[in-house]
């Protein structure tokens, strides 16, 4: 084959030198057939893009919200903080209510020794302008106590990590990696849980650090018992905990209470008590069991450093401890019946120095 025949150009399809054109658009060569084939393929391609483009302007003219990934986001923060909300006005009205009752009894007292003044006045007949003053102004003092007692106080916290979304056009357009930075910036900042804290306790426990940390400070076997700030009767709440310190064997028990019952010695042994302890014991409402292939909870695997969520889901009647480093999630029913809403979360600590920290839902 001569040179000049070997760099004749042929087409890219069908190998043939006759008639070849060379396409600007990709520098290809074709034959006269399939140049033909190469421009409607080009049209084709041209058709589809002015359909996408029509799309574009109907979107544009009538812009669907369904379809914009923010409102999922607005969406959650939405649920996220109306649960948030409920938990923390059913801590406020069961504290409340344990005010109520503890400033109930001094009331009466006060209740009583007036009415007895007026009585004793009556009858005497002994009494002036200036008792019936004293006795009006112990009597609307007494009535204001009763409406709006002195030792209830609303404290608005605005340090609590419950925020206003709102929703802005970015400054600039053009700059859009910019945006993007600046709306996961945004995002992130936006901690929609409020956090819980370690509050009550029974026995010989240290808090530390605002009620995040826990220590047992008193050796095996007095057991120490806590339970947490928020009341929780609607929703599914997650409670992260990490095990600062444990000593073998492992005995620290997590799960939930009712709220309508005091703390008390082996409380997590009571009908009321649902949740996990060492040896791999299972507690459900009074009953007691190590059945690792009914419930596949291992408390031997449970390590320094773990990282543990308690679900608290009242809509399902159930709580799970999940655990983070093995990805294993246990489940046990919590009888409404027997551990009444609201619940509260509740730990208990065995070994000296073992310690449980409270960490920041992720």
């Amino acid at each position: 084959m001569s040179a000049s025949a070997s760099n004749k150009k042929q087409c890219v399809l069908c190998n043939k030198s006759g008639g070849i054109m060379i396409c600007e658009g990709c520098q290809q060569a074709f034959c006269g057939k399939h140049v033909i084939e190469h421009r409607q393929t080009l049209s084709g391609q041209l058709d589809n893009m002015m359909q996408e483009h029509d799309l574009l302007q109907q979107e544009l003219a009538q812009p669907s919200l369904k379809k914009n990934p923010l409102l999922k986001k607005i969406d959650k923060w939405e649920k996220d903080s109306i649960a948030k909300i409920q938990v923390a006005a059913e801590t406020a009205r069961k504290t409340l209510q344990e005010l109520l009752e503890q400033s109930k009894e001094r009331l009466s007292k006060t209740c009583r020794d007036i009415t007895e003044n007026l009585r004793a006045s009556q009858e005497a007949d002994d009494f002036s302008e200036n008792d019936l003053q004293r006795w009006k102004k112990q009597l609307k003092e007494l009535q204001l106590e009763i409406t709006s007692p002195s030792s209830a106080k609303l404290i608005l916290d605005k340090n609590a990590p419950i925020y206003i979304m709102t929703l802005r056009a970015n400054e600039s357009s053009n700059d859009q990696g910019e945006n993007r930075k600046e709306s996961s910036t945004s995002s992130s900042s936006h901690n929609l849980d409020l956090q819980e804290r370690f509050l009550q306790t029974l026995g010989h426990v240290n808090l530390e650090e605002n009620g995040c940390l826990a220590k047992c400070v008193d050796p095996w076997p007095s057991f120490s018992y806590l339970r947490g700030r928020f009341l929780y009767s609607t929703g599914c709440h997650t409670i992260r905990f990490r095990i600062e310190n444990c000593k073998e064997p492992y005995r620290i028990f997590f799960g939930c209470m009712s709220s309508k019952t005091a703390l008390k010695e082996d409380v997590f042994r009571a009908s009321d008590s649902v949740g996990w302890f060492g040896n791999d014991q299972v507690y459900e409402n009074g009953r007691c069991s190590s059945n690792v292939r009914k419930y596949g909870y291992k408390s031997r695997n449970i390590k320094i450093n773990d990282v543990l969520d308690l679900i608290i889901d009242c809509t399902k009647k159930q709580i799970r401890l999940f655990h983070e480093r093995l990805k294993t999630t246990c489940t046990l029913s919590v009888n409404d019946n027997l551990a009444p809403l609201p619940w509260q979360f509740l730990l208990a600590l065995c070994n000296l120095g073992d310690s449980v920290r409270i960490l920041p839902n992720a």
